[in-house]
């Protein structure tokens, strides 16, 4: 009986911590839980985003920025390792209080000396910019961060003017 018993305590202890590891891995999309993400997978959000896009970084594809929206929530990612919808958090940048209507998350951006339109230069300068619904393609980023891999985070770009492709990505 008592064997029993040791066997009944050991599938209960392990369902108890299988919930609370499920529990652990769910990141919330709140700005706490952005803030959080950094050696985590962006899998862990758990959630299905309706608004997402993300360019690789590199041609060896081991790095890529990710754009995610929900609820009124818009988030940048440096990932490394990325795949189709994964990858390890390098850095997140929560762009909720800065967005204004009518802006985009924008990754074909670039200044006078770095970034361009050209596939393995997108992802290295990323915007926010109104296109006007499309009507525009070249406009100017009102707001701007260098994307730096080695020190794994968005840095403003504040005094220099920054232009954006607002066209759609194929490589």
């Amino acid at each position: 009986m008592c064997h029993r018993n040791h066997a009944v305590a050991v599938v209960v202890l392990a369902i108890v911590c299988s919930s609370l590891l499920a529990s652990q891995s769910s990141v919330p999309f709140t700005s706490a839980g952005i803030a959080s993400l950094p050696g985590k997978d962006i899998c862990s959000l758990g959630e299905q985003f309706p608004e997402q896009l993300g360019v690789y970084l590199d041609f060896a594809k081991e790095h890529a920025v990710q754009y995610r929206e929900r609820d009124g929530i818009t988030a940048i990612f440096l990932l490394s390792k990325p795949t189709l919808h994964c990858g390890i958090v390098e850095a997140g940048l929560d762009l909720t209080p800065v967005i204004r209507k009518g802006e985009t998350v924008e990754f074909k951006c670039y200044t006078n000396h770095e970034g361009r339109t050209t596939w393995g230069k997108w992802g290295h300068i990323v915007g926010l910019a109104n296109n006007h619904t499309g009507q525009k393609r070249f406009v100017k980023a009102r707001l701007a961060w260098r994307v730096n891999i080695i020190n794994k985070r968005f840095e403003p770009i504040m005094g220099e003017a920054v232009r954006c492709d607002t066209s759609g990505y194929a490589d």
